[in-house]
């Protein structure tokens, strides 16, 4: 029972590890947001008086965002990895969960059922930010803002439901102490 567990918690901590390694993918796309006003407002009246403006719809170089930007990539990339090791870490405390079912020992699963919740929520804002990148619904402008705030959220929702997976977890673990020493 006890390497079962450690397989189980093994899991969790990838899905964790990866979960977090998709925050700081997520968080590091916003900083650059911050940083570089991505995606350009071409209805801007600072990049229109410069028609040199690479966000200038009348200037010679004009870039319209696009969904294959570095900034939308790295959100995509960091929601799918949130995504991903929020698949790990369901995997791991749904198997601990149900170990614990075999020992007669689970007090319920309700932050479990609420971290899940939220992390389905997070799939579906992931979805979301892969339709507004496929498509084209909204202008180049609009696209760009909606792909990376369904990126933010999805990852968001991920990480909140890691963060009622810990508490479930911790609490688990204390259960298999006390019942594992009998």
């Amino acid at each position: 029972m006890a390497e079962r567990w450690h397989r189980g918690r093994v899991l969790y901590g990838i899905g964790s590890f990866t979960g977090l390694l998709g925050g700081a993918l997520t968080l590091s796309s916003v900083l650059i947001v911050i940083i570089t006003g991505y995606p350009c407002d071409p209805n801007d009246p600072l990049h229109a008086i410069n028609p040199k403006d690479s966000c200038n719809r009348s200037g010679a170089s004009y870039d319209p965002p696009k969904p294959t930007d570095p900034v939308p990539l790295l959100a995509y990339i960091g929601a799918s990895t949130s995504a991903t090791g929020f698949v790990f870490s369901a995997a791991g405390l749904g198997y601990q969960h149900h170990l614990l079912g075999e020992m007669q020992a689970d007090r319920g699963r309700g932050i479990f059922v609420g971290g899940t919740t939220l992390g389905l929520l997070g799939f579906v804002s992931l979805g979301v930010s892969y339709f507004f990148g496929f498509t084209n619904y909204l202008d180049p402008h609009g696209q760009g803002i909606a792909i990376l705030a369904s990126s933010i959220t999805g990852t968001a929702l991920c990480t909140l439901g890691g963060l009622l997976y810990t508490i479930d977890e911790s609490r688990m673990k204390k259960i298999f102490e006390r019942f594992s020493t009998f």
